[in-house]
């Protein structure tokens, strides 16, 4: 914290409550940006596995996006049901996850769609190219699961947003 200033430090710990509760909320801007945790974490299970595939292994990058997608959707798909949305079960894990993969499927399309251009006619370096791609299908996402994949449904059967 600040040096010798009780004050500024007493403003610090109420800013961190305060983004701390905020995260954990229900809201739906707490799930948004647990959301968003989740899919940062994402990133560390999708880039090193893009990186080794296309790097050390020389698959090409094209295919090496694949399997890095699907090990990341795993990945998200299991903390956003057990954290972002654990309130929000109503389904049986299976049909969350085929939902969730579905839903999973368009932001491929343009993370490739995103990622090509980039790499071949910008010639952004693959990498960097992979990041800005990642980021791309982060609001479809959490748009379509938020009212379809996680759904909560009230007393009377009726779905609620």
């Amino acid at each position: 914290m600040s040096e010798g200033n009780p004050d500024a430090d007493r403003e610090q710990v109420g800013l961190l409550a305060r983004l701390f509760a905020l995260a954990t909320s229900p809201t739906g801007l707490g799930r948004l940006i647990r959301f968003g945790l989740v899919g940062l974490s994402g990133v560390f299970v999708d880039m090193p596995i893009f990186w080794a595939l296309n790097s050390v292994a020389h698959v090409p990058d094209l295919v090496a996006i694949l399997p890095a997608y699907a090990a990341a959707t795993i990945w998200n798909f299991t903390f956003n049901d057990r954290w972002t949305f654990r309130d929000r079960r109503e389904n049986t894990t299976l049909v969350r996850a085929g939902k969730f993969g579905l839903v999973s499927l368009l932001p491929l399309a343009y993370r490739l769609a995103t990622y090509y251009p980039l790499t071949r006619v910008s010639d952004v370096e693959k990498l960097l190219a992979y990041a800005i791609a990642i980021v791309v299908g982060m609001a479809w996402n959490f748009g379509v699961n938020f009212l379809w994949t996680w759904r909560k449904r009230s007393q009377q059967g009726q779905s609620e947003g």
